[in-house]
């Protein structure tokens, strides 16, 4: 016993439409394999199934309706399975080119992630190493002020002594050594 699929069903199997379905009725490309006379319900065999799927394939190789209907119409078998093997030796074509486009696709991807890589690390900070330094620290001090950094660095030049002294200088250092000195 042949098992029927409704239009629903059918549809849902072939991950299409039921209007798809109603068009290829309407175009007689294929027709369903049992009509209800009284509620025009249309039921498909898995004949039809196949060869739903092949049409679906068929048109995915950028054929037109029209000539696909042309060669399900063949009489002759050989003539279908020649153009079959035509059609999968253009598919074997189209998928080549698909991947040497993709190969492509991804080098320019790369090469524009590298782009943003690079412009992003030129925005982003970084970690450098600086020679030992001493920081001075005051729990006390409320307002920084050049007087307060004074009286800091004259404490501090007195705790390292005259011999470490020049390892701590500043840029104004004669400034710092006249007001520094004890």
């Amino acid at each position: 016993m042949r098992k029927y699929y409704s239009i629903g069903e059918a549809a849902k199997a072939l991950n299409i439409t039921t209007e798809t379905l109603r068009h290829y009725d309407r175009i007689n490309l294929v027709k369903p394999s049992k009509k209800d006379k009284l509620t025009n319900y249309r039921y498909y065999v898995q004949e039809d199934l196949i060869k739903i799927t092949t049409i679906r394939a068929l048109q995915a190789m950028d054929l037109s309706l029209e000539e696909i209907k042309k060669v399900l119409d063949f009489n002759d078998l050989n003539s279908i399975v020649n153009f079959l093997e035509e059609a999968e030796h253009k598919a074997d074509e189209k998928i080549k080119y698909l991947k040497y486009s993709k190969e492509k696709i991804v080098l320019a991807k790369n090469n524009y992630k590298q782009k943003l890589l690079a412009t992003i690390d030129d925005q982003t900070y970084y970690i450098k190493e600086l020679p030992k330094r001493i920081i001075l620290l005051s729990n006390d001090l409320e307002t920084p002020t050049l007087d307060n950094l004074y009286s800091y660095l004259r404490h501090f030049y007195l705790q390292v002594g005259n011999e470490l002294k020049d390892k701590f200088e500043f840029e104004n250092h004669k400034i710092m050594s006249d007001y520094c000195s004890p």
